[in-house]
């Protein structure tokens, strides 16, 4: 992680956390609060995913989302923007290392409805 206010690279351990460490994926921030990693491979090499993982900045706390927020195809070597409340996905190799063409839209609202609470709600 790159300190802009020291310009100093950072290694911090709550990125060591992560549910499924990944490689070749790319990643987004949402609402100056998540960051949102993409597809990629498993560490291991063993397979190129579709899924995504949130990380809350503010709670320290990361999260694997529901499959319904995968994408239609897995991929690694690909790039991610945010544009409009969607994350567009593009490029990049799939499975059988195959290069892709598509682009691919992630709905940034519907992910984030998954987003895990780390406190309880009030009782009525």
């Amino acid at each position: 992680v790159f300190d802009i206010s020291s310009l100093s690279w950072k290694n911090p351990t709550y990125l060591r956390d992560m549910p499924e460490e990944r490689c070749a994926a790319a990643a987004v921030v949402l609402k100056n609060k998540y960051l949102v990693v993409i597809g990629g491979s498993y560490y291991d090499g063993s397979a190129v995913t579709a899924s995504c993982l949130l990380y809350d900045i503010w709670s320290n706390h990361w999260s694997s989302k529901q499959s319904s927020t995968d994408m239609i195809e897995a991929r690694q070597y690909h790039t991610a923007a945010v544009l409009d409340g969607k994350i567009v996905v593009a490029g990049g190799e799939g499975r059988d290392e195959n290069v892709l063409a598509s682009v691919e839209c992630i709905d940034a609202d519907a992910l984030l409805e998954y987003a895990p609470l780390h406190y309880p709600l009030p009782t009525l």
